[in-house]
């Protein structure tokens, strides 16, 4: 019976290319659209190297510095070394704690004799390599005794390895970044603009320059951002009660000022909706917002859909008809149309599936670029495991199987429900 509808749906094609290449566009186009959002979604919350365990991590990117005389003086932005050591890094429950500089930094990179490469390095501790997941191709990466002694390394990516050295066999050799001279100790593969917080050409100890000097409001404020890992999601909220409880603590050694967190540290899903220093995520909306959106771009195509699977249906009714004078009940011609109409829908998710593919990888930098990521060197590569993932493949044939009900549900039930006369009739 399958192989059957197979080959009336085949000939339904054939028979009007127009309408069924309609429908097909029409359903690509719907799936191409909803497959760009939840990709771009995906690129900033779901799990990628080097950014592995973003599921189980936590952020904090920037806190609120208040006056404790005048609860109208507020200051937004990066926190300083001093605050991130005594309001995270002793925290206990999480498996590691990173404090980093606030983004990469465009510096020159060169060989005592040689060309210089634009470079976007990153100021790192020593946590930093257990928190992120980098594939080394190698060496390793620093020390926590290279750290606490500010010694001068650095880990770089195979394309900087390979404009400098040619190889990136550069384990002990010898840089420079902006004329300081830096020891290689490891390389690791190319990193994607994707994954912000991993993100760099070269990583180095911010131990080894002047970064912690960056400082205002009493040295509360200063350059720095913190990645928090949890051993699981089980214990974030053991570790944002924890963070408080280090923020009370601290603002009792502070006489003019105090800290506050804003509702973090946060998950990469909410940090994805904090735009800025002073900004509280509505995630509430953003969500909602998405919502609609999607079932916009579900429901219109779903509406032309369904007037030409009517105008079909309508053709059909002579052989609706006959069918029913033979025998056939209502839930097999139900079946028999849905599953005809599935085919095209079928169709038209693979070619918006492909379509949203190529859209993504090709559109990488419009979808995925921000100002900060528009003035760095590195490229928004889409890695496979992005594009290519059982969710990703699912959801897709979801909204076929949605789109295939929304569409041809309707008609092809008014159609069966139409008695024998006045479908040999065609009324």
């Amino acid at each position: 019976m399958i192989k059957l509808y197979f080959k009336q749906a085949v000939h339904l094609l054939k028979e009007n290319r127009l309408l069924s290449i309609i429908s097909i566009a029409g359903t690509a186009f719907a799936i191409a659209m909803i497959m760009v959002i939840v990709i771009t979604l995906r690129a900033g919350i779901s799990p990628m190297a080097p950014e592995n365990n973003r599921d189980r991590m936590l952020l904090v990117k920037s806190i609120r510095c208040a006056s404790k005389s005048n609860e109208r003086w507020k200051s937004h932005g990066p926190m300083s070394y001093t605050t991130a050591k005594e309001c995270f890094k002793k925290l206990t429950t999480p498996e590691a704690v990173s404090v980093t500089g606030y983004s990469a930094d465009e510096m020159l990179a060169s060989l005592p004799a040689g060309d210089k490469v634009s470079c976007d390095v990153k100021q790192v501790d020593a946590a930093y390599w257990r928190v992120f997941d980098f594939a080394f191709l190698s060496g390793n990466s620093f020390t926590e005794a290279d750290f606490e002694s500010g010694l001068p390394r650095v880990v770089v990516t195979a394309e900087i390895a390979r404009k400098l050295f040619g190889t990136t066999d550069a384990v002990g050799k010898t840089l420079l970044l902006n004329h300081a001279e830096y020891t290689v100790v490891g390389v690791v593969k190319n990193v994607s603009q994707l994954t912000e917080g991993a993100y760099a050409q070269a990583w180095i100890p911010f131990t080894s320059t002047n970064l912690t000097d960056d400082t205002w409001s009493n040295g509360i404020m200063g350059s720095m951002r913190v990645y928090i890992l949890a051993r699981s999601t089980a214990d974030f909220s053991a570790i944002r009660q924890e963070c408080n409880r280090l923020r009370l603590l601290y603002n009792t050694t502070l006489t003019d000022y105090q800290v506050e967190y804003m509702n973090q540290p946060d998950t990469y899903f909410i940090s994805s909706y904090r735009y800025s220093a002073n900004n509280l995520p509505d995630v509430k909306g953003a969500v909602i917002t998405l919502i609609v959106s999607m079932a916009i771009l579900l429901l219109v195509p779903a509406i032309n859909l369904s007037g030409l699977t009517l105008s079909r249906m309508r053709k059909r009714l002579p052989e609706i008809g006959v069918r029913k004078a033979f025998g056939a009940t209502r839930s097999e011609l139900m079946i028999q149309v849905l599953s005809e109409n599935l085919l095209l829908t079928l169709l038209g998710g693979a070619v918006g599936l492909v379509l949203s593919y190529a859209s993504t990888i090709l559109l990488s930098d419009m979808l995925f670029g921000s100002v900060m990521s528009a003035s760095m060197n590195g490229t928004n590569t889409v890695s496979a495991s992005l594009l290519f993932s059982p969710q990703v493949f699912l959801l897709a044939l979801l909204f076929c199987l949605v789109l295939n009900l929304l569409s041809a549900g309707i008609p092809a039930w008014r159609s069966t429900h139409t008695t024998i006369v006045d479908a040999l009739n065609q009324r």
